[in-house]
Order: C-alpha cells, then structure tokens, then sequence
C-alpha cells in the first residue's frame, strides 16, 4: 500500500507538471456532453435517464483517456521498467494508478455534472444524493479502465481496442450510476440509494478482479 501511495502521488506531480491528460479528459468531457445535448435537442436531452446516459458516457471515454496518457508518460521515459522492477512493483503500479485515476475522474466527473446541469438547465431534487452517486461512479469505474489499458500496453492499435474491450465490461457501471444519477436529479431518493449500493458492489467487485489479474498485465 506504501508503494501503491507513492505511485499514485507521483502520478498527481507528474499530471500537476504536465497536466495535459487532465485537460484532455476535461475537454473531451465538455464538448462531448455539448454536443450530444444539441444532437438530441434541449427537450429531450433535459430528460433525466438522458442527461444522466449522456454525461456517464463522456466520463467513460475521459477515463480511457486520461488512463492511456498516463500509462504513455511511463513508456516514454521507460519508467515502467524501474518500478516493475521493484519487489511488489507490479501491484503498486496497478494500484497506484487506479487510485491516481480516480482522483482525476473525481474532478472530471464533478465537473462534467455541473456542466450538464447547467447546460441543460436541469432542477436537481437531490444535490446530496447526486454529489454521493457521482462520487461512487468515479470509484467504480478506474479498476477496469485501468486494467484494460495494462492488457492492451503493448498494442499498436490501442486506441481501437480499449474502447472496445472496455465499454462492454463497464456496463454494469454505468448502467448503475446513470440511473442512480437520474433518480438523485428527479427526486427518487431511494433510487439513488439503491444504485448506488450496486455501484459500491460492483467497485469492489472491479477492485478484487483488477488486483488479481492488473499486475499480471502490466508485466
């Protein structure tokens, strides 16, 4: 865990020097939620299933974004090889990136949220239910995008890849933090507690597998 922290504090200092993935995940962020808003119209996207879909589906690919710049800062300087290197480097690389990751996500989804709401001019009924959905959704989702970017390191064609192999197994994520942040917004407080247990179900879920089989990936 020691290691896991340092990994994962050296990862913020490299994105505060150079903060390009951040900026790339929120830009990435806004525009898509701007244009899937003037694609669907104002009547339609201010529907709360449809905000909700439209801004998780932008932190999905953030996320990847975010993800595979990060893992491409280690290659280009062949950092990867000192850590791997280290005794238990490969799970502190892992873990260290996913806590990193969703500490970035955390800022990208906040702030994607609030644009969607402003945008789309929307009347939250539950803030705080909202707040704890978001919060959740940015701790379920890093421990697969994480390790499906490890999986695909080595791919020339991985900016196809990923989405493919990460979209599919992120279902249930979204799924969860779609509908619980569309019931946080309509007034469905029991919703959004209830999706939101799912969502910490499948975060840990996504954890155990992703510590399992992440450091064998990246290796």
């Amino acid at each position: 865990m020691r290691r896991a922290l340092l990994v994962a504090e050296r990862e913020l200092r490299a994105e505060r020097a150079q903060p390009d993935g951040l900026f790339a995940a929120l830009g990435l962020t806004l525009v898509l939620v701007f244009l899937e808003s003037l694609l669907f119209g104002p009547s339609v996207a201010r529907e709360p299933a449809v905000a909700a879909g439209l801004t998780w589906i932008a932190l999905a690919f953030a996320a990847m974004l975010a993800t595979t710049r990060s893992f491409d800062r280690e290659l280009e300087d062949d950092a990867i090889d000192a850590i791997l290197a280290l005794p238990g480097g490969r799970d502190a690389l892992y873990a260290g990136k996913v806590l990193a990751l969703t500490g970035l996500l955390g800022i990208v989804a906040f702030a994607g949220v609030l644009l969607t709401v402003v945008l789309l001019d929307l009347d939250v009924t539950l803030p705080l239910h909202l707040a704890l959905v978001t919060a959740l959704g940015t701790v379920a989702v890093p421990p697969l995008v994480t390790l499906y970017v490890a999986l695909s390191l080595r791919l020339r064609a991985r900016a196809l890849v990923v989405p493919v192999l990460v979209l599919p197994v992120l279902l249930p994520q979204l799924a969860a933090a779609t509908a619980g942040t569309a019931a946080a917004i309509s007034g469905d407080a029991t919703g959004a507690l209830g999706w939101s247990g799912l969502l910490v179900a499948t975060a840990l879920v996504s954890g155990v597998t992703g510590l399992t089989i992440g450091p064998v990936a990246i290796e």
